[in-house]
């Protein structure tokens, strides 16, 4: 059984069997290990669930040794899984106190004429949004029409 370039998901003592039928005790290798925990830290911007963590080491175990030998499988490699799991998620819903948005409002609206944060490519989305608050801070919408985005 050859292991080179074999990149795969199992429990420690899995591998361990599987390196002492491919190798003999007094070989000397090499072996490159990606634990939950490694993946966590790696990818902590990206806030992984557990879900996302196992995917990542799966993605991992899946890669092909081409992959693996050209890229390798580090911090990239890593995020990019990270960066494609989170692009699949649906937009977070969050809940702000409506003082605190009528305090950020005047703030957002003065940020948005500074010529160092204008950028095109997101001027009419951002203008949106801001109508969008001005709009809902102006009217006395219960809560659950909110959260429900029945505005």
């Amino acid at each position: 059984m050859d292991l080179r370039g074999v990149c795969y998901v199992r429990t420690v003592s899995t591998i361990c069997c599987d390196l002492l039928k491919a190798y003999e005790n007094h070989e000397k290798i090499a072996v490159i290990i990606w634990c939950e925990g490694d993946v966590r830290e790696m990818g902590a911007e990206f806030n992984p669930t557990a879900d996302d963590i196992q995917s990542v080491l799966r993605a991992i175990g899946e890669s092909d040794s081409d992959a693996l030998w050209r890229d390798g499988i580090g911090q990239n490699f890593v995020e990019g899984v990270l960066r494609e799991l989170v692009a699949l998620r649906p937009p977070r819903q969050i809940a702000v106190p409506e003082d605190v948005l009528r305090t950020l409002l005047p703030l957002m609206e003065a940020g948005m004429n500074l010529p160092r944060y204008q950028t095109q490519d997101r001027a009419a989305e951002e203008e949106t949004a801001l109508d969008t608050l001005r709009y809902l801070l102006s009217k006395n919408i219960p809560a659950h029409n909110l959260t429900e985005g029945n505005y």
